[in-house]
C-alpha cells in the first residue's frame, strides 16, 4: 500500500460531492489521455529501437517509389526487434542527461521562519538529512530526471510505514510515472496516484461493498487503486481538519501487462476510476507534480523534452541508409566487349572466392587497343559528398537540440579545442542542465515539507542517532504545529555532488578546521567554533557536531570562566595555551569584576590564572628564543656552552677576562 500510518477517522463525502469529485477526476484523466498515449507510444518505439521510420523501412523501394510509411507491416510493433542507430542515438544522450542530473542525495538547507523555531533549525537539518539518506532518494531522483525527460510530468511521493521496526527505513521515497499520476488542467485542485495491489492487501475499510448482486474479487485478484488528493476541493466534509483530504477509489479492471508488450493500450480502462470507497484526512499531499519544459500558450500539459529530438534523429538515420546505399552501389556497373570475353569468363569472375585469382582469356582483334579496353567500369557522378555534409550538419543540430557535447560523452572534437573553448562549452552545457536542476531541486524542497509535516508520524517525539565514536545522540523532533521551516535545495550545489565534490569538501574542511586550529593553539572561541560548524553543515560534512565537540582542554577562555562561575572550581590553565589571549580576556573580566563589587574570592581567582598564563607565556618565550638571553656565567658564550670570543682573546693577550659575557646579561 502505497499511504500507510495514522490517518483522520474515515468518513464518507455527501452523495452529491461524491458524485461531483468523481465527475472532476474523470474529466482530468480524459484531459491527459491523449498527449500522454500518443507520447508514450512513440517515446516508446523510438526506446526499443521499433521506430518505424528511423530505419531501414524509410527507403523509397519500387521502381517508381513507395514510402514506407504507406506499408502496413512498417508501422506493426507487436514485435519486438534488436534496436537501431535511433535507439542508440536516443540512450547515449538521454543517459548522458540523467547522469548529470543526478550526481548525488541533495542537501536540504533548513532555515527558522518563526522565533520559537530558529534553535531547532540544525536539529531539523540532521532529521532531514537521515531521512533522504535512508529513504532510497537516489534512486528516486535517478528515475525522475529519467520520466522528466520521457514525459509531459512526472510526480514524486514520499510514504511511510510506521510499523516498520527500524526506524530509518521508515520513510521511502519515489518517482512516479505520468500515467500512474495526474492533476486537474489549469486549476489544480486536487492530484491522484493510482497503483495496483492485491484484493487481500487492502485495508478493508477500503473495500468496496458490491453487496448481493456481484461477488466480491479473489484474495489474489488485482485491483486498480486511485488515492485523489483533493485539498482545492472541500465539499461535502465532515472533517474540518486542516489537513489534506484523501478520497479512496478502487476498480476492477485493473491493467494487464504481457509479456513482450510493455503496457496495453489504456483506452479500455480509461473509464475504470471504479468506485468511491471511503475519505481521510492526511498531514499533507504526499504527491508533487512537476515537468521541465513549460506548456504551450493556452495550454496547461507540456510536451516532453525529448519530442524535438525524433524530427532529427529520423533525418540523420535516413542520412546514413542513403549513405550506404550510395558506397554499394557506386561504380558497380561494368563495360565489357562481349565478343572478346566470352559468358563463362563472366560468371567465373563473379563466383570467385574472395582473394581467389582468376585467369581470364581475352581475344583481341585490334592490336592498338589491347586487353585495357576490353572491359571497364562506368564512371557515375557520387552524391557521397553531399550526403557526408548533411550528415555532419544534422548532428551538430542535433548535440545542439539535446544539449549534450561531444566532449560530454568523451569523444575528441576535430579540429581540436583550445581549454577555453572546451570549458566555454562545458559550461554552456551546465547551463542547460541547470534548468533541469531547478525544477527538480523546487520538488524536492515541496517534498521535504511534506516529509516535515510527517515526520513525528515517523519518529515520535526524539530520534536516537547512533553516531561514528559509539555515542547515541537523541535529538528532539520538531512539531509541526508550534515549528516553521522552509527547506531549500541549491540547483547549483545539486548539480556538483559527486564522489569527487565529496571529496573535494573534506579537503577543504580539513584546510580551514587545521588553520584555525594552528591559529587558536586549541584554544577557538566559541563564536569561531559555531562558525566552523556551520561551515561544515554547509559543505555536507556529516556529524560536524563530533569533530566541533570542545572537550575540556579546548575550552576557550570564556568557556572557562563560566564553568568556574558554575562550579567555582578554579580556572583551568594549560601549558599549551594561546596565553596572551587568555591574558586579556581575563585582565578584561578582572576590570568588569571590580566595577560590579564581586567577593575577593572571584578577583583572586582570576589573577592567578592571569600569573600563571603569565608564567606560561614567559617560559615559552625563553624557549623560542635563547639566543637573545645571556649566560649568568662569565665567559660561556649564550646558547652554545663554549668559550666566547671575549675570555679567548684576554688570555691570548695576558689580560684579565671580562666579568661581563658576549650575550651582554648575567653580569655579577
Amino acid at each position: 500500500m502505497e499511504t500507510t500510518g495514522r490517518t483522520g477517522k474515515p468518513y464518507t463525502l455527501d452523495e452529491s460531492a461524491a458524485q461531483a469529485l468523481t465527475g472532476l477526476v474523470q474529466r482530468a484523466q480524459d484531459a491527459l489521455y491523449e498527449p500522454l498515449s500518443g507520447n508514450e507510444k512513440l517515446i516508446a518505439d523510438i526506446y526499443t529501437g521499433r521506430d518505424p521510420l528511423g530505419g531501414l523501412g524509410a527507403l523509397i523501394i519500387g521502381d517508381q517509389g513507395l514510402p514506407a510509411h504507406r506499408l502496413n507491416d512498417a508501422l506493426s510493433v507487436a514485435s519486438w526487434r534488436p534496436p537501431e542507430t535511433t535507439a542508440n542515438l536516443f540512450l547515449s544522450r538521454l543517459r548522458q542527461i540523467v547522469t548529470n542530473l543526478t550526481p548525488g542525495i541533495p542537501t536540504f538547507r533548513v532555515k527558522a521562519r518563526v522565533a520559537g523555531a530558529a534553535q531547532m533549525a540544525d536539529k531539523q537539518n540532521q532529521i532531514t538529512r537521515i531521512m533522504t539518506d535512508h529513504g532510497d532518494l537516489r534512486s528516486a531522483m535517478r528515475k525522475a530526471a529519467f520520466v522528466g525527460m520521457l514525459s509531459p510530468y512526472f510526480g514524486v511521493k514520499v510514504t511511510y510505514d510506521e510499523s516498520e521496526p527500524i526506524t530509518y527505513n521508515r520513510v521511502h521515497y519515489s518517482a512516479v510515472e505520468p500515467r500512474d499520476c495526474g492533476y486537474e488542467p489549469f486549476h489544480r485542485r486536487f492530484t491522484w496516484h493510482s497503483y495496483d495491489m492485491q484484493w487481500s492487501d487492502l485495508p478493508e475499510h477500503w473495500k468496496p461493498d458490491y453487496g448481493d448482486g456481484d461477488s466480491a474479487p479473489l484474495p489474489w485478484e488485482i485491483v486498480r487503486v486511485t488515492e485523489v488528493y483533493h485539498s482545492g476541493f472541500r465539499h461535502g466534509h465532515s472533517d474540518t481538519s486542516k489537513g489534506c483530504p484523501m478520497s479512496i477509489f478502487v476498480s476492477r479492471h485493473a491493467e494487464n501487462r504481457t509479456d513482450n508488450v510493455a503496457l496495453k493500450p489504456r483506452s479500455d480502462i480509461i473509464n475504470a476510476l471504479g468506485t468511491y470507497v471511503v475519505t481521510e484526512s492526511i498531514p499533507a499531499c504526499p504527491l508533487v507534480i512537476g515537468n521541465f519544459l513549460d506548456p504551450a500558450p493556452s495550454e496547461d500539459v507540456p510536451a516532453a523534452e525529448v519530442l524535438s529530438w525524433i524530427p532529427l534523429m529520423r533525418m540523420i538515420v535516413q542520412t546514413l541508409v542513403q549513405i550506404d546505399r550510395e558506397v554499394r552501389t557506386s561504380n558497380n556497373t561494368i563495360l565489357y566487349d562481349k565478343n572478346a570475353i566470352s559468358d563463362d569468363a563472366i560468371q567465373a569472375i563473379r563466383g570467385v572466392v574472395p582473394g581467389g585469382t582468376v585467369f581470364v582469356g581475352v581475344d583481341s582483334d585490334d592490336n592498338a587497343r589491347g586487353v585495357n579496353a576490353t572491359m571497364r567500369p562506368v564512371e557515375q557522378s557520387s552524391v557521397l559528398n553531399e550526403y557526408l555534409a548533411a550528415l555532419s550538419t544534422y548532428m551538430r543540430l542535433f548535440d545542439d537540440v539535446t544539449g549534450v557535447s561531444p566532449s560530454d560523452r568523451g569523444v575528441p572534437t576535430n579540429p581540436r579545442k583550445s581549454a577555453t573553448e572546451a570549458a566555454a562549452i562545458t559550461e554552456a552545457a551546465s547551463r542547460r542542465n541547470q534548468d533541469r536542476l531547478e525544477v527538480m531541486a523546487k520538488m524536492w524542497s515541496e517534498i521535504a515539507k511534506v516529509g516535515f509535516k510527517y515526520q513525528r508520524r515517523i519518529f515520535g517525539k526524539q530520534l536516537e542517532v547512533p553516531l561514528q565514536n559509539g555515542v547515541v545522540r537523541v535529538l528532539p523532533v520538531p512539531d509541526p504545529v508550534t515549528a516553521c521551516f522552509t527547506f531549500d535545495v541549491d540547483p547549483v550545489e545539486l548539480g556538483h555532488l559527486s564522489n569527487q565534490g565529496d571529496i573535494q569538501a573534506l579537503m577543504q574542511w580539513l584546510t580551514v578546521t587545521t588553520n584555525a586550529q594552528q591559529a587558536f593553539q586549541g584554544g577557538i572561541p566559541r563564536m569561531t567554533r559555531e562558525a566552523l560548524r556551520r561551515l561544515g553543515n554547509a559543505m555536507g560534512i556529516e556529524d560536524a557536531d563530533i569533530f566541533l565537540d570542545a572537550p575540556t582542554i579546548e575550552l576557550g577562555p570564556e568557556e572557562r570562566y563560566i564553568r568556574h562561575l558554575q562550579t567555582q572550581e578554579p580556572i583551568i590553565v594549560f601549558e599549551d595555551d594561546q596565553h596572551d589571549m587568555y591574558v586579556a580576556y581575563y585582565t578584561k573580566m578582572q576590570q568588569a569584576a571590580l566595577t560590579r563589587g564581586d567577593s575577593p574570592e572571584s578577583l583572586m581567582t582570576l589573577r592567578q590564572a592571569i600569573d600563571m598564563h603569565s608564567m606560561y607565556s614567559a617560559r615559552r618565550r625563553e624557549v623560542i628564543r635563547p639566543g637573545q638571553i645571556g649566560e649568568i656565567v662569565p665567559g660561556i658564550g649564550a646558547g652554545t656552552g663554549e668559550v666566547d670570543n671575549n675570555l679567548l682573546s684576554a688570555l691570548a693577550m695576558n689580560q684579565v677576562p671580562s666579568p661581563i659575557p658576549q650575550g651582554g646579561i648575567g653580569a655579577y
